[in-house]
């Protein structure tokens, strides 16, 4: 018989961005930007109510319950510039005592370009590897070598990473780059390694088109105009 898994789900969306002010709740295709996470996360039944979003702004909370989601106000010292996503799971998990999940997923509010059927996914291949792995990131091919970096000093450019340069077509086929949009680990190993890059950290590989991670309006433009195609088709 197939197990029913308990998975709980976070989306943790602090109030202090500064290139973008409350970047989080920022309209996004007719929708707050994070809001899109919070309807894939509901399509793809896999948390039951279980979708909690983390902040320390009352009004990012209060969208994100208007949109269905439960809440969970993050305490300030883990809410500033230096605040690392553990410690807010850590958190999310330590309230939500004595509740028992099997594995956690976080969704990164400012992607949103991710559906139901990712999640569904990339849940699926971490299940399906569980033998070997307790914990799965999002990642794409890397379309090009990771460190052709150009630096400036005094109005000249010249490589950052000089030891590094290599012709491309030498490079093995198994580069992956990190993107934001979906980290899942098992609940009980999390706790033990508290950190989502456990030593068993297998890959969910997405198209290039999906991994949109929005930080300046250059992003958020170029995340639209990817969002109407990928509607489209």
């Amino acid at each position: 018989m197939k197990k029913a898994w308990k998975n709980v789900c976070i989306i943790p969306a602090r109030g202090g961005s500064k290139r973008v002010p409350k970047k989080n709740i920022i309209n996004f295709c007719g929708k707050p930007l994070m809001v899109h996470g919070i309807e894939a996360a509901q399509k793809s039944k896999l948390f039951d109510d279980d979708i909690y979003v983390s902040s320390d702004s009352e009004e990012i909370l209060s969208v994100a319950r208007k949109y269905g989601a439960k809440t969970i106000r993050r305490p300030d010292e883990i809410s500033g510039d230096k605040a690392n996503l553990e410690d807010a799971t850590l958190h999310l998990l330590d309230v939500l005592k004595p509740k028992k999940f099997d594995y956690l997923c976080m969704i990164m509010p400012a992607s949103p370009l991710l559906d139901a059927d990712d999640l569904k996914k990339s849940f699926a291949e971490l299940v399906a590897n569980r033998s070997w792995s307790n914990c799965s990131m999002s990642v794409v091919k890397y379309p090009h070598y990771p460190f052709w970096a150009l630096q400036e000093k005094n109005g000249y450019i010249s490589f950052f990473f000089k030891k590094y340069l290599i012709d491309s077509k030498l490079l093995p086929d198994n580069i992956y780059c990190p993107i934001a949009p979906i980290r899942w680990v098992e609940v009980d190993n999390f706790l033990k390694e508290k950190k989502f890059y456990g030593k068993k950290l297998s890959k969910f590989v997405m198209p290039l088109e999906k991994s949109a991670d929005i930080d300046t309006y250059e992003d958020i433009e170029f995340a639209r105009r990817l969002y109407k195609l990928i509607r489209i088709k």
